[in-house]
């Protein structure tokens, strides 16, 4: 049995009053959340249908340049969700103003970031025009993403309000802006796309400035709740961002950001890159692929929003000195993970034509193909829910660690060494096709959960029962 951390036994709240009290305390951070990734998903979904009935062309201009921008955006707002752990760590130790500051750094860095990000995105239709790209389509793609560019700064300022409140356990007010710009979202999508209400219609490029105005209003949304909310108006984030000590924090940002944010390149380019690959076997298995991807993407942002949690309570316990209530935090995420995957796998395991009908039309028999190997891909997917869970939760509570390069080359060898090399011999020399890639991507999601945790038991092993028991009284 490991010896009792002296602090530990001064537990009091949610770590105090053991596993029922950290279950509310994660479930009330971890709900929330999880209900603003659903939002954001929901934002996509509607651009994408909305986009559709221009046509075949529009449409595929607005995924593909919605992609590109996804997978930017994303890797650029992992770095700056290193402000979540750094606030919720200030926090623990009592030190409100500290966490301010890292917000406002936060911030700073968000608009650095923001300028090559927006120049990346302005200049993509140039080189997919020099790939061989149809002119036409390279054309669309830069039309969307030169509009799309303008909501850049703020979709990474975004990040940093949304780390804060999180790091504050006001995680509604974040779920409650993103859920009434789902509806701000369509409308400006209807209006821009289409030219009602007296705006131009401006097609594909419409889309990509209704998603810019409405990351504005959400980052506007969030400031205005960190004013605004009882308790939230004297951490003096804005004035933080001309302090003296700002780059020193900018720096902290950096060092625990970057993995973070490479961590997300690598998962995300697998899986776009899965989808280069299985453009090469053909529309049908392309469509089967995006199809169940987006049914396992639905399901995967509740231990996303488990996985912020987790970072945030583990982060918060560890500022107070208390290791034992940082190591139940992570183990309760993990298990609350563990059991909503494991309830997704069986619905996907038991009705994947009920899943596939709700996307395409199953009695048509041009789509034969298309679910025929949709079912296959969905028991694949059900198999690995548990996997893609255990992973982002693992990772999540890692970087409450303040533990982030390690996960980050873990997590570059199982998804390309692993999951992408293993997911190519099997798709095209062994010949086992888009069940051969999806097996492969499965196979990374299983190594990456597996390594991630046991980095976790190695930094955390589980708590002893006799231990847990002295720590709570």
């Amino acid at each position: 049995m490991q010896p009792i951390d002296p602090a530990d036994q001064r537990c009091s709240g949610a770590a105090g009053a053991g596993i029922s009290a950290e279950l509310r305390a994660t479930l009330a951070l971890a709900a929330p959340l999880a209900a603003a990734n659903l939002a954001q998903m929901a934002m996509a979904v509607t651009d994408i249908v909305m986009v559709g009935r221009l046509g075949a062309m529009p449409l595929a201009a607005a995924g593909l340049g919605g992609m590109l921008y996804f997978t930017g955006g994303v890797m650029l707002q992992g770095i700056l969700t290193a402000v979540a752990p750094l606030a919720a760590h200030a926090l623990g130790a009592g030190d409100r103003a500290a966490a301010g500051r890292i917000a406002g750094a936060g911030l700073v860095l968000a608009l650095l970031l923001a300028a090559p990000f927006i120049a990346g995105l302005t200049n993509l239709d140039r080189l997919l025009h020099a790939l061989g790209y149809d002119p036409t389509l390279a054309a669309e793609i830069g039309r969307f993403l030169r509009a799309i560019a303008w909501g850049g700064p703020a979709f990474l300022g975004f990040a940093v309000l949304r780390s804060l409140l999180a790091a504050l356990s006001r995680t509604r007010a974040i779920m409650m802006v993103l859920l009434a710009c789902v509806a701000g979202n369509a409308a400006l999508n209807w209006m821009l796309i289409y030219g009602h209400l007296g705006a131009p219609a401006l097609g594909v490029a419409g889309s990509g400035y209704a998603s810019a105005i409405n990351q504005c209003l959400i980052f506007v949304g969030l400031a205005l709740c960190t004013r605004a909310l009882p308790g939230l108006s004297g951490l003096r984030v804005i004035r933080s961002v001309f302090a003296a000590r700002c780059w020193v924090h900018v720096g902290s940002i950096l060092r625990l950001g970057l993995p973070i944010g490479g961590i997300m390149g690598v998962e995300v380019g697998v899986f776009l890159t899965a989808g280069i690959l299985m453009g090469l076997l053909g529309t049908a298995a392309l469509g089967a692929h995006q199809l169940v991807l987006n049914c396992a993407g639905i399901s995967f942002m509740v231990p996303l929003g488990l996985g912020q949690a987790a970072t945030v309570r583990v982060a918060y316990e560890l500022g107070t000195g208390r290791t034992y209530a940082a190591r139940r935090a992570a183990y309760t995420a993990l298990a609350l993970g563990v059991a909503f995957m494991s309830a997704t796998a069986v619905l996907l395991w038991t009705v994947p034509q009920a899943i596939i009908a709700v996307y395409i039309d199953i009695a048509d028999a041009t789509n034969r193909e298309t679910v025929q190997i949709a079912r296959r891909l969905l028991a694949i997917a059900a198999i690995f829910q548990v996997f893609d869970g255990v992973q982002v939760i693992a990772a999540g509570a890692l970087r409450g660690y303040k533990d982030t390069m390690i996960p980050m080359l873990l997590a570059g060898f199982g998804y390309w060494g692993a999951g992408f090399l293993g997911g190519w011999l099997l798709a095209f020399p062994f010949g086992y096709g888009a069940v051969g890639l999806w097996w492969g991507l499965a196979l990374g999601l299983g190594v990456v959960a597996a390594l991630l945790s046991l980095r976790l038991y190695l930094l955390a092993p589980p708590i002893p029962q006799a231990a847990e028991t002295v720590a709570a009284s």
